[in-house]
């Protein structure tokens, strides 16, 4: 015991040896009732002392032997019913000492050898500190010296004095080395806080206080008080604060930690005002994705046979393993519970007992019981979300360094697999399959938790009422086998229903993408028709299967517990005939079967998620352990220095699609390739449709798999693909594309690429936004672009895919001049280039010809000549004109001609770009790349804030603020049937409310149990519990029936079509705006929150409202003074309900905004992906990702720690709320009123409570932020639609448009409202049957003309008339169905041929076949079918695949299948309108389709809009456009015959006159 003074005066004669007074010690004082604790020594003879002298002594000489007389080690002393001194003086303080001393030498031997790159200021506290530490260690060495006696308490106070001494150390060394206070040291004077407040108590209840040692001890309590105070408040201060933002994470000390209080600043900040990107802190260091994804990489790539399990796990496996000692923890103190509850039911009953004896034991105990409760629920809450925090992080992780790592992967597919995976597959890969991962480490733990927890549980309940618990067990052991059948269905339906939604999100992604043909064609209703049949056909009789089934799954989970406690009871009463089932059985009973309830609920809901990540784990592995590009396929050589070198070569290439599997034969593309092509010359390749020009290009790029040969490439390449990628961003973005900005040459790329123009016409310029895919540009525009990229990278090598397809005649000749010439910016540049522009072939220093893969024939521009028998030659005698000597010798002869035209041509200055062109292309530096800057460090470098104007506003994603609107949850509601919605949440209540009263009744039963000292009445008593325990499943049973087939999918179903129907018939303006990326995520995401997560979360969020209400109806009940706890408490909670839900809202809002540019990106990455890999732009785009990875997880990490936040916050009032049901009970012991059976029943449910409050905060914002979902959807069911598709009262004749008129009346129109005129007053009467050519400068409104004859642009003022109806009083359907066009960009879809012409299944097979056969496709399919492969069954050649976005046609074959489609529709359309229709087609096919064209259509209107001049030479009129404005219309010869038209300066520069 503690001893008092080690001389008490006066009471000298009893000195011992060892120095105790035994006056306040021997317990025999309270014993022996005659003598009162005051009464002197003498009664005591001196046998007594000398034998409680002799027995003691022994031991406590020892230094660990227990030296208080009458209390042994304890823990509990029997006579104060406190902790006994050995033990809290003894045994804990020794032990913290000892943690403090092994634990704080690790600390500074750590920080002694940590590097520091910044010192701390000294602050006055530094020294306060320093001094108060000494002034503590003096204390422990002056309580060392008092206490007088050895054993065990004088041991423990000699290792303080040892770990007050590291301490020091370690206060000293942090000063210099650490940042953040020391955890260790934190704890070390928490701990000394505590122990010695119990060490007052001790001495308190022993009346030891007044002596010297209680003085000090309450002196060192203080002392430490106050240490742990400034240690906290006033931590080291940097000298120099850098500039650089941190995590406030990564600065937080161990209780910020702990308590989640360092969210607390964005918390408050998002309490105040809409939290926006820029409030976000950064992320953790080792959260960031370079980080996570380099870990990765390191144990992936070591692997022998790659498992993605195992990589993850030694990559981020420590911290989680971690996390599952703290879950551990957690759940051995859950369980530590229901034993307290036992011994506060059983010190109830033992104080009405000696109540009824007249003698009533102490309160002392009860409340000891009471506080125990209360510290073991705050531990359990702090491990909890320690272990919580763990599973998110490792969650993050996973998703951004696999989110890195499948776009690492992308970026090196080879052929091969990418035609196994479309990219809405690798997008899928991304989005939901990693999500899965995420999802699933969450509660992987269970795992092993769920079973630990049930032996826990068994193991207490055995302890509780013997061997009834097997009952228990033997139910339990029959559901196992049950579930596992359960779960393997729930992974049948769960793969189809992954295979149903990636169908659909394909057939999306292709609607999407092709939706300006589809509105061309009046296409939306096959498209819709084809969509709905996959969602409501497929994936929602699927989901209904799924949700009856996790019905019934459910069912048997909830019938479960009550089965298990229901055998139980009747075991026990049954076999244990003289023991009564009393209330301290059944309500600690009762609990733990309420712990079980948890984990035999989620166990199974883990194995099912385990089974998906099998499912996502097989998928991403397959994915990463994919065919990658062979990396020797091309030899990287240093550049040639001289004109002349050789700078590409292939010897003997043969080329493949893709490498040959299984049973498939090869799919050669190219075969026995000899090129070589010098540093300065130009080699063009020509050659037909089909033949193999671009894939010469992708075989030297390294994109074709090479069976033989070699490639060898000297330098830099620069590409330019056949289609333009355009990235969406701005122009200036493109061009730079990564590359240091050099003010003085991207001047002259613009003026080179002709782009200045353009640049002038663009609202902002080079600052211009243009939109997904270049979206916002002509074609041309597009392919000037790409062109400027690739010249101001100032490569060495230019591959250049027919950049001139795009381009006007004239701006071609620019083109050649300034770039591709002999005299052009390139000019010192090794450039091949494949094209179908016969002209450039003069300049051109070798020519290829290609068929059919093969070069057939090459040699220089002379050499050609000289032979009779050369094709080229003959190709270039018939189509184009002879090598004209004035290029290459002078440009003098260029220029007069240049500023001749300037009179006629005010917009490209070509006088002024001619003389830019001699600008010293010798001096072509590299391109130097940009440095690539961290978010954080940008924010440093205080780049201005670009201020956003209106369109690029309209551009960005529209975010909601604030509450979420009650509409749409009554929309929602509506939308669900709100009939059902009543049905669900009456049947909710009415399960409550049974399972409360079967809790009811058992108490009154025990208590009559009790009362009778055995169990009256077993058959009556436990078939009414039964019937309700059935009762409660049967009904929830039903709720969960009717919230999954009659409210979710009838809500989803309606929600899809809304928005489906809308976004189809959204304007084409829509599209213009709105990246794919972000339609793609509302029919991705937010369809599959509707589908599958809002149903369940809002069925949660009801069922534990209605069980919080009805649990604290109850302890209200039984001790009415709880409901002055209830009052503030439930203040507290809507005011932290409140704080929590502004914040968190709009971080999640902020997590989904964030997300759509990494899918974005990625789409745009995937289909650009041949051009990064040629600028070796690699590690810039993969930055790119990181950086935007970091960004969605920057909004993601605080929104899951607000979580925490809140957990922890609640969890300690539900802490408060034990406290005070079990400390108000036995206060109002007292007044005799309470029985053992209502503290159990109140204090029961309070245990449970602290759960369920927290889960109804989540569920408000899960609620929440799901609902947003519905939101975003509502959002594009509303949005403004084009006109309607039919007016029934106005619809034109069967045969209009018979004759074919089109007149434009002052017609004039814009693309969006808020932008110019792209058609100014245009007025023109086409007749009949005319065949009318339109030309004009790129840009000047050529497409514009065949936009508002369809309509997809309508008129700003004026009207056109076709056959004398005004086309804007006609429904569209009917308008598009009756014209035919073959628009820029051909678009293909996935599917088959036959889809591809007529998806309406109008024709029969034999007008498809003659289609194909004028189209000249034949005979590619006929091969494409003899190719195809023979695994799958075809029954025509018609149903051969397409594959998607056609990338199994060449470009020009894609063009070629939409005159297919117009071929079809001869019979109903007058009117064809082609623009630019030929493109991509060599000379001599572009020749043959003229021919077909123009005998087929012989008797209807014909529009053709056109580059190559020779296409419309031969129309009946020709329409000049300048700047939206006709400026000529009349027939070709008399426009010849005026010299100063534009029509006769564009055929000059075309080359069509000779003077």
């Amino acid at each position: 015991m503690e001893q008092i003074e080690p001389l008490s005066v006066g009471l000298g004669h009893l000195h011992f040896p060892n120095g105790w007074s035994l006056l306040s010690n021997l317990p025999v004082l309270y014993l022996t009732r005659n003598y009162t604790s005051t009464s002197t020594s003498k009664s005591f003879n001196d046998d007594t002392i000398s034998l409680l002298k002799k027995n003691h002594t022994e031991v406590s000489q020892l230094w660990y032997g227990c030296n208080s007389i009458g209390e042994n080690w304890g823990p509990v002393s029997s006579t104060y019913n406190d902790l006994t001194p050995c033990f809290l003086q003894g045994i804990l303080f020794g032990l913290s000492a000892i943690l403090m001393i092994t634990v704080g030498t690790y600390q500074i031997i750590h920080l002694r050898n940590k590097k520091v790159s910044i010192s701390n200021r000294k602050s006055w506290s530094f020294y306060v500190k320093l001094l108060l530490v000494s002034i503590q260690l003096i204390f422990q060495i002056i309580l060392f010296s008092i206490h007088s006696n050895d054993g065990i308490i004088k041991t423990s106070l000699a290792t303080n004095i040892l770990a007050t001494t590291i301490a020091l150390g370690i206060h000293y060394i942090e000063q210099y080395k650490a940042t953040i206070p020391n955890g260790v040291l934190l704890f070390y004077w928490l701990f000394q806080v505590i122990l010695n407040l119990g060490r007052i108590v001790n001495l308190n209840l022993r009346n030891g206080l007044e002596s010297q040692f209680g003085t000090f001890v309450i002196l060192s309590t203080v002392n430490a008080f106050f240490i742990l105070v400034i240690e906290i408040t006033l931590p080291m201060k940097p000298i120099y604060v850098s500039l650089v933002k941190t995590s406030p994470y990564d600065s937080a000390n161990v209780f910020s930690r702990i308590t989640f209080d360092w969210m607390g600043g964005l918390m408050k900040k998002g309490y105040i005002q809409y939290l926006t990107e820029r409030d976000l802190p950064p992320l953790p260091k080792e959260l960031k994705a370079t980080a996570s994804s380099e870990e990765f990489y390191k144990y992936w790539t070591n692997q022998v046979n790659p498992s993605l399990f195992f990589a993850i796990a030694k990559a981020f496996g420590a911290q989680f393993m971690l996390g599952g000692v703290f879950k551990g923890l957690q759940d051995a103190l859950a369980f530590v519970q229901p034993q307290l509850l036992r011994l506060l039911i059983k010190f109830v009953n033992d104080y009405s007992e000696s109540v009824k004896q007249g003698e009533p034991i102490p309160l002392t105990r009860g409340f000891l019981i009471a506080v125990s409760m209360f510290i073991v629920s705050v531990v359990q809450t702090a491990c909890l979300h320690q272990y919580f925090q763990r599973a998110f992080d490792l969650g993050m992780k996973i998703k951004s360094s696999l989110t890195a790592v499948i776009y690492n992967k992308a970026l090196v597919l080879s052929n091969e697999t990418k035609q196994e995976s479309t990219t809405g597959d690798i997008v899928n890969l991304m989005s939901v399959d990693v999500q899965r991962l995420q999802d699933l480490v969450q509660n992987l733990q269970i795992i092993w938790s769920g079973p630990f927890q049930i032996f826990l549980c068994l193991y207490s309940l055995h302890g509780l009422i013997g061997n009834s618990m097997w009952a228990g067990v033997l139910i339990m052991i029959i559901m196992i086998p049950l579930n596992a059948v359960i779960a393997r269905y729930q992974k049948k339906l769960q793969k189809t229903q992954m295979k149903n939604k990636d169908e659909r999100s394909r057939l999306i992604s292709e609607i999407l993408n092709n939706i300006k043909s589809l509105k061309l064609y009046g296409w939306e209703h096959p498209y819709l028709d084809r969509l709905n049949h996959v969602r409501n056909e497929k994936e929602l009789k699927n989901l209904k299967r799924m949700g009856i089934f996790s019905a019934f799954s459910n069912f048997t989970w909830s019938l479960a517990p009550f089965l298990v406690s229901c055998s139980t009871f009747a075991l026990f009463v049954l076999t244990q005939k003289d023991k009564s089932l009393s209330t301290d059985l059944v309500f600690p009973a009762l609990s733990l079967f309420n712990l079980l309830s948890f984990p035999l609920a989620v166990v199974p809901m883990v194995i099912t998620n385990i089974v998906e990540a099998q499912v996502a784990i097989t998928r991403l592995t397959n994915f990463l352990s994919g065919a990658e590009l062979q990396r020797d396929a091309v030899i990287k050589a240093p550049r040639a220095s001289k004109v002349g070198d050789v700078a590409v070569e292939i010897k003997n290439g043969t080329f493949l699609w893709s490498k040959a599997k299984g049973e498939q034969n090869y799919k050669v593309a190219l075969s026995n390739i000899n090129l070589t092509a010098k540093k300065g010359h130009l080699d063009c390749i020509v050659g037909k449709v089909g033949s193999g020009k671009s894939s010469i290009v992708q075989a030297i790029l390294g994109d074709l798999y090479k069976l033989d040969g070699e490639v060898t490439l000297h330098g830099k390449i620069a590409y330019v693909s056949q289609v333009p990628w355009i990235m969406n961003g701005t122009v200036k973005d493109n061009i730079l594309f990564g590359h240091k900005y050099d003010a003085e040459f991207y001047q002259h790329v613009l003026k080179a690429c002709a782009l200045t123009v353009d640049l002038k016409i663009l609202p902002k310029g080079d600052k211009t936004e243009v939109g997904e895919k270049g979206i916002s540009l002509s074609g041309g525009q597009k392919a000037r672009l790409s062109l400027a990229r690739a010249v101001y990278a100032r490569a060495d090598v230019y591959l250049l895919d027919d950049p001139l397809s795009a381009v006007d005649e004239h701006v071609g000749k620019h083109l050649t001049d300034h770039v591709l010439g002999p005299n052009g910016l390139l000019k010192t540049k090794c450039r091949v280039l494949a094209t179908n522009s016969i002209k450039v072939l003069s300049i051109a220093d070798n020519i290829h010809l290609v068929s059919d893969g093969r070069i057939i024939e090459q040699g220089t521009y002379d050499e050609i000549f000289k032979q009779e028998t050369s094709k080229i030659r003959q190709l270039i005698e018939e189509f184009g004109k002879k090598k004209d000597t004035s290029s290459s010798s002078s440009s003098t002869k260029e220029d007069g001609e240049g500023e001749e035209e300037v009179k006629d041509d005010v917009d490209v200055d070509l006088a002024n770009l001619d003389s830019d062109s001699d600008y010293e292309v010798g001096s072509l530096r590299r391109a130097s790349d940009a440095s690539l800057i961290p978010d954080e460090e940008r924010d440093v470098a205080n780049e201005p804030e670009e201020v956003e104007d209106e369109e690029s506003k309209a551009r960005k994603e529209h975010l909601e603020q604030g509450k979420v609107k009650w509409a749409v949850y009554k929309e929602y509601a509506d939308a669900c049937n709100p009939l059902n919605v009543v049905i669900f949440l009456v049947t909710a209540v009415v399960s409550f409310s049974i399972n409360v009263g079967s809790n009811v009744w058992l108490k009154h039963w025990s208590e009559v149990n009790t009362e009778y000292g055995y169990n009256p009445d077993i058959a009556k008593y436990l078939g009414i519990y039964f019937l309700l325990g059935v009762g409660f499943s049967a009904s929830s049973l039903i709720q969960n029936c009717f919230l999954w087939i009659f409210c979710t999918i009838e809500g989803s179903k309606k929600l899809h079509n809304q928005m489906a129907v809308s976004v189809l018939r959204a304007p084409m303006s829509f599209f213009e705006t709105t990246p794919i990326g972000r339609i793609l995520n509302r029919f991705s995401n937010d369809v599959y929150k509707i589908d599958e997560v809002l149903g369940r979360v809002f069925s949660m969020f009801f069922n534990n409202s209605i069980k919080v209400l009805l649990t604290i109806g109850v302890i209200c009940f039984s001790t009415w003074q709880f409901i002055f706890i209830v009052g503030p408490i439930g203040i507290l909670y809507v005011y932290y309900q409140q704080y929590y839900l502004k914040t968190s809202r709009e971080l999640r809002r902020l997590d989904s905004v964030s997300r759509s540019p990494i899918f974005a990106n990625f789409q745009e990455s995937l289909i650009g992906v041949s051009i990064i890999r040629a600028y070796g732009q690699e590690d810039r785009f993969k930055f790119l990702n990181e950086t935007r990875v970091d960004r969605n997880m920057a909004a993601y990490h605080p929104a899951i720690n607000a979580n925490r936040w809140l957990a922890v916050r609640l969890e300690f009032l539900g802490s408060i709320i034990i406290l005070g049901a079990a400390g108000l009970s036995i206060l109002t012991l007292q007044s005799g009123k309470l029985t053992a059976g209502l503290v159990g029943l109140s204090v029961s449910y309070a245990l449970q409570i602290t759960q369920s409050l927290n889960w109804i905060v989540r569920m408000t914002v899960e609620v929440e932020t799901n609902i947003v979902s519905v939101e975003r959807i509502m959002e594009y069911s509303r949005l403004v639609s084009e006109a309607p598709e039919i007016i029934e009262s106005n619809r034109p004749s069967k045969e209009w448009p018979a004759n074919g008129e089109i007149v434009f009346k002052n017609y004039s129109t814009k693309y969006r409202p808020e932008l110019d005129l792209v058609l100014k007053d245009i007025n023109l009467n086409i007749k009949p049957r005319e065949k009318i050519g339109i030309v004009g400068r790129t840009g000047a409104g050529k497409s514009s003309i065949t936009l508002s004859l369809f309509r997809i642009i309508e008129a700003f003022s004026g009207e056109i008339d076709i056959d004398s109806v005004q086309t804007s009083s006609i429904g569209l359907a009917d308008l598009r169905h009756k014209l035919s066009i073959i628009p820029q960009d051909s678009q293909v879809f996935e599917g088959t041929i036959r889809s591809n012409l007529d998806p309406t299944n109008e024709y029969n097979d034999e007008q498809i076949w003659k289609a194909l056969e004028l189209s000249h496709l034949k005979d590619h399919v006929h091969k494409m079918y003899d190719e195809r492969d023979k695994s799958i069954d075809i029954e025509t050649p018609l149903d051969v695949k397409v594959s998607e976005g056609g990338s199994n046609l060449s470009i020009g074959q894609r063009q070629l299948m939409c005159l297919g489609r117009v071929l079809l529709k001869m019979t109903t359309s007058n009117i064809l309108v082609l623009d630019e229709a030929t493109a991509a087609v060599d000379v001599e096919t572009d020749q043959i389709l003229q021919q077909t064209i123009r005998s087929e259509f012989k008797d209807k209107t014909i529009i053709t809009i056109a580059h190559r001049l020779n296409t419309i030479l031969d129309s009946d009129r020709i329409i000049v456009l300048e700047k939206g404005q006709v400026a000529e219309f009349d027939s070709p010869e008399n426009l010849l015959k005026n010299k100063e038209s534009l029509f006769y300066s564009l055929c000059k520069q075309g080359g069509f006159v000779n003077e």
